[in-house]
């Protein structure tokens, strides 16, 4: 039911029918209509519902339609809207940066709960860590943000753009973080930083799998935020090695990893670190998401 006439109009339901219609045949998910009617609308999820029988002005429908035709042509979502939600705020996210996910939300959980015991090693300061490939900067400011002022968060990512929308998102929710550019650690090991927790949601899909991944990630989001050599593990490799130069003990490595590398990973950390008490943890899918190694 597409509409081409300025005089025809379109009710707020008709306009999701057709979206949906039009995702579903081209392989992507209905909701998207939903959230690109509510970024022309300006509307929440709930007034989009009150307002199913309410006629659309064409200018809406037009933006709307074409939005949807780009995001059935690969575009992803969050590109058109330039921005996801991520632990109850918004980030801007462009082609810069990976968007992001919501098993990274599970990451988080995972750092907050384990920084607790790690709170009151700094002598009555801020607890210091270091979020590795920080990217739109959704790890760092959320730990900022959720530590209120008990940690000190740096945060480190090798491309520039990237750390631009991090810096912007990062003082547009007020969060302090103290942004280096440069790769992984190295930035931290120069300046002689010392942190009690590296946190990373680095890369880690093997090269190989590039070709059985949807057009809307391989084509729309940053290459080195997404492969990491043969087996994806290459930059945990090359992390782990730079960690013993930062780290202060007691502390605490938590990376983000792919279904399937928890094992690898965790043997990458103990290879380094014998004493540590290492475990890896399933999302909320059942899936290999997290290795944590208490140091």
């Amino acid at each position: 039911m597409e509409k081409n006439n300025p005089d025809e109009k379109m009710k707020v339901y008709e306009a999701l029918k057709w979206a949906s219609s039009f995702l579903e045949e081209h392989g992507y998910e209905a909701a998207i209509g939903e959230i690109l009617l509510r970024h022309h609308t300006g509307w929440s999820r709930t007034r989009l519902f009150s307002e199913y029988q309410s006629e659309l002005s064409w200018e809406v429908v037009k933006l709307f339609q074409a939005d949807v035709k780009e995001s059935a042509g690969g575009v992803p979502v969050q590109h058109i809207t330039g921005e996801e939600s991520f632990y109850g705020r918004t980030f801007k996210v462009t082609s810069a940066t990976l968007i992001p996910r919501p098993e990274t939300e599970e990451l988080v959980e995972a750092v907050l709960e384990k920084l607790h015991s790690l709170v009151n090693m700094e002598e009555g300061g801020p607890v210091r860590l270091v979020d590795v490939g920080t990217g739109s900067g959704i790890i760092a400011a959320t730990l900022a943000l959720e530590l209120e002022g008990k940690a000190a968060v740096s945060a480190v990512d090798i491309s520039g753009e990237a750390l631009k929308v991090a810096e912007a998102n990062s003082r547009r929710l007020g969060a302090e973080v103290h942004f280096l550019k440069g790769d992984l650690l190295r930035p931290l090991i120069e300046a002689g930083g010392k942190v009690r927790a590296v946190v990373s949601n680095p890369p880690y899909i093997p090269e190989g799998d590039r070709y059985s991944m949807k057009e809307n990630v391989v084509a729309h989001e940053p290459e080195l935020a997404l492969f990491a050599g043969e087996d994806g593990l290459s930059v945990y490799r090359k992390l782990v090695k730079q960690i013993p130069e930062v780290l202060l003990t007691p502390g605490l490595i938590a990376f983000e990893i792919g279904h399937g590398q928890g094992n690898a990973v965790k043997s990458l950390i103990l290879e380094t670190f014998p004493d540590a008490r290492a475990e890896v943890r399933l999302d909320i899918n059942g899936k290999e998401r997290i290795v944590l190694a208490e140091i």
